[in-house]
């Protein structure tokens, strides 16, 4: 079982494994509203971290606050833990938020699965409706089959307080670390479109980022082969 503690500040749940003696952290960042306790992903990388003696940590985001907050919070735990070498390993959002993390903490790789980078500003401009884009208390209904009520409730708010943490409007120049991005051909969350867009955007200013499409893979990439494919490009990542 995943060991949790509580970090009193905002009141974020997190799991910590210290690392044996010069070995890296691997550092799992769920998805939106995503929890890393009974998320696959998540167990099967601590298995991982178990059996090659790394440390892991990994986090829930706070129900309150936006990506930019949810950013915020990851360094504010990583200052907490006084982190050595580690390595992200984010699963939708959580690439998003280990981007963020990478240029602050500098991180010996990042592993993307299934990532979504500035999601919140895609929602806003392409799916809320016009008259309301503006509006911090509209309540907006997206339709989603991860909820039992076949939606979330998106507040207006929630999308204008996470453009500051926006990542695609200008060139990431300062991750020094290698980026591997793993994508589902049948994910659609987040379409393979937007996934080679941020490939492109990433490409054009660092010098180490590859690209996996799994072609009959969704965007939960939860299957063993999926989890096997993870464990490899952790391999990969590690040498």
């Amino acid at each position: 079982m995943i060991p949790k503690s509580i970090l009193f500040q905002r009141h974020v749940l997190y799991a910590y494994l210290a690392a044996k003696a010069n070995k890296p952290t691997l550092c799992f960042v769920p998805g939106f509203r995503s929890d890393f306790v009974s998320s696959k992903k998540s167990i099967a990388i601590y298995e991982y971290a178990l059996q090659h003696e790394l440390g892991f940590l990994s986090w829930n985001h706070n129900p309150e606050g936006s990506v930019t907050d949810w950013y915020q919070d990851g360094l504010t735990l990583l200052q907490h833990i006084s982190l050595g070498q580690h390595y992200f390993i984010g699963a939708s959002m959580g690439l998003w938020i280990s981007l963020l993390l990478s240029q602050k903490t500098l991180p010996q790789g990042v592993l993307g699965i299934g990532g979504g980078v500035d999601f919140t500003e895609r929602w806003l401009m392409n799916e809320v409706p016009a008259k309301e884009r503006s509006n911090p208390d509209y309540i907006w209904r997206r339709p989603s089959l991860y909820d039992p009520k076949g939606y979330y409730e998106i507040p207006v708010s929630f999308l204008l307080s996470s453009r500051p943490a926006l990542i695609m409007l200008k060139p990431i120049d300062n991750i020094k670390c290698p980026i591997y991005l793993i994508h589902g051909a049948l994910d659609h969350d987040v379409s393979i479109d937007t996934a080679k867009e941020l490939y492109h955007h990433l490409s054009t200013s660092l010098p180490r980022v590859s690209f996996d499409l799994i072609q009959d893979g969704d965007h939960q990439l939860s299957r063993q082969q999926d989890l096997d494919f993870i464990n490899q490009k952790i391999d990969q990542m590690l040498t």
